[in-house]
Formats: structure tokens, sequence, C-alpha cells
């Protein structure tokens, strides 16, 4: 129910456990906050976070759309709003036993500080707002406006074993899906253009429907820690090659890179502000992006996600 752009939430509609700012077992009213100020408050997380790494040398990068946002627009990618960073496993465990010692309203969450935690990789939250994620089964309460913040880890040098352990990675990572998300109709073909692009759409739906009811009762908690487990089976610090192994859902995913690629940082302006990136950016995003400076089609170009964020 919306009342003069405010949201009234019940419990029998949103089943969050636990939820701080629900009053009474009745009515709360809380304000959704638009695109461009979730933009900028992910900014000022990102801000605090650089500047805590910096203090305390732990290394980081920007990563995935965020990188390619400081190549090709010195700023977010105008309709996204996420902000993703990586670490070497290291630095990202020192960072996750830091940070929260120094702040009071961004706080990093991961599986190894919380068993309540539902993601693969650490997020640090704005604990002033709320997200509600409409694909998961089960919402983490002290979720908000977030950075994304993924290991990397080291890899075995045999190109026969790393696609052993993408596979098993990918696997762990599809059962981890299929146990924490709702079904939603998938318009990822749908909507495209091509001659198949609605019949790609249904078949996929229909698949979806069939894993997610198979894998709903599969264990979260223990897939993610396995996850992780399985994702340090090699040292950053003795690999020749490394990768992010927490998130390898699809094939695309599947980054081996020389490790020197993270030791070499250069300084990227982000918005207002410079950031840490890789040096050799056109390798890294030709890697992911393959023609990164050419911006999708128009009917592409919408945020991915499927969640709102409110003031708590």
């Amino acid at each position: 129910m919306v009342e003069k752009g405010r949201i009234i939430f019940k419990t029998e509609i949103f089943q969050i456990e636990n939820l701080s700012t629900m009053k009474g077992g009745g009515r709360y009213i809380m304000q959704e906050i638009d695109f461009a100020d979730i933009k900028q408050l992910a900014l000022n997380i990102l801000k605090d976070v650089a500047e805590f790494c910096d203090h305390h040398d732990i290394k980081y990068a920007l990563a995935y759309g965020t990188m390619l946002g400081a190549v090709r627009h010195e700023g977010f990618i105008p309709w996204d709003d996420d902000i993703d960073i990586m670490m070497p496993r290291e630095d990202y465990n020192r960072f996750i036993q830091l940070y929260n010692d120094c702040n009071s309203r961004y706080k990093v969450f991961s599986i190894e500080t919380d068993n309540t935690y539902t993601y693969t990789m650490a997020k640090v939250f704005d604990q002033d707002t709320l997200m509600i994620d409409n694909t998961l089964w089960r919402n983490f309460d002290k979720a908000g406006v977030f950075v994304d913040i993924f290991p990397v880890d080291g890899l075995p040098e045999s190109k026969s074993e790393q696609q052993a352990l993408f596979r098993h990675q990918q696997l762990l990572n599809l059962l981890f899906h299929g146990s924490s998300m709702k079904f939603t109709f998938s318009n990822r073909y749908v909507d495209s253009k091509g001659s198949f692009a609605s019949l790609k759409g249904y078949i996929r739906t229909f698949l979806k429907f069939g894993a997610i009811s198979l894998m709903h009762f599969l264990p979260t908690t223990y897939l993610i820690k396995k996850i992780n487990l399985d994702a340090q089976q090699y040292l950053y610090a003795d690999s020749k090659y490394v990768s992010i192994l927490v998130d390898c859902a699809s094939g695309n995913k599947r980054e081996v890179y020389l490790k020197q690629l993270f030791d070499d940082r250069v300084r990227y302006k982000f918005e207002d502000t410079e950031f840490w990136g890789v040096a050799d950016s056109d390798f890294y995003l030709k890697h992911l992006f393959n023609n990164y400076m050419e911006a999708p089609p128009e009917d592409r170009r919408v945020p991915h996600h499927n969640y709102k964020i409110y003031w708590r």
C-alpha cells in the first residue's frame, strides 16, 4: 500500500524475522529511497571503505561494472546503482575482522561472522537503510544500501585442475541459488529481439521453476560456507593464477588471471573521488565484457536488481 510516497508494510505480507524497525506487530511506515540517492549512499560507503583500507594497508580494487563505470563513465554506469570491489583473500579476511570496530553506521557482514547471512561474498551495509530483496526466500535483516566485496583466491597452475575447480564451484553456486531464491518469471529473453527470444524466455522460466522447486530445501548456510571454504584450497600468496571463486554460477564468471594483474594498481576517477583499480584495466575489462567501451542497446540499459531500499 502506498500513501503519499510512503510504503506501509504488514508483517503478514513481508515475512521478515527480527525486523528491528517493526513496531507492536502492526503497521509501520517506511520511506523508499530513490535511485539517485541509493547511488550517493553507496558511494559514501565506498569512500569510507577505501579510506579505511588505505589507512590499514588493505589492498582493494574496483571490480566488474564498477571498474567499467570508472573507465567508460568516470563514475557509475548511468543505469546501475551497485558498487563492487575485490580483495585478495588475506586482505579480505583482515577487512572483515577490523572494519566494524571503527564504524557505527556502516557494517560489514559475511558468513564468517554471521550464520544468518544470505550471500556468498561480504557486503558492507548502511545500517540507516533497509533492503528488501524480492528474489530471496529469507532476507538478511541487517541488509541495506551496500557495497559488494569479492575475495580473490588462488588457483592451481594446471588448466584441467582449474576447470575442475570452476565446475565444482559452479555446481555449489547453482545449488546455493536454488536453495535461497524465490521463483520469478524470467524476462531475460522474452524482451529481447529475435525469432526465438520469447520461446527461450518461457523455456528458461520452466527450467528455473523446476530447479528451484527441487533445491529449495537444501541448507543455504551450509552451501555458503562450503563455497567459501572450497574457494580457499590454493593460497593467493603462493599462486601464479587467481580468480573470484565465490560467485561463479554462470559460465562467463570463469575468470583466470595472472596474480600480477591484481598486484599492479593505479587510481581511477569514480564520481568525485579516486579509487584503486587494476593498472591493466583494458585487459581486465576486455576479458569480462569484450568491446567494453560500446554501451549496450537502449532497451538493455536498465538496473538488473530486484530489490527496494527504505530508510529504517
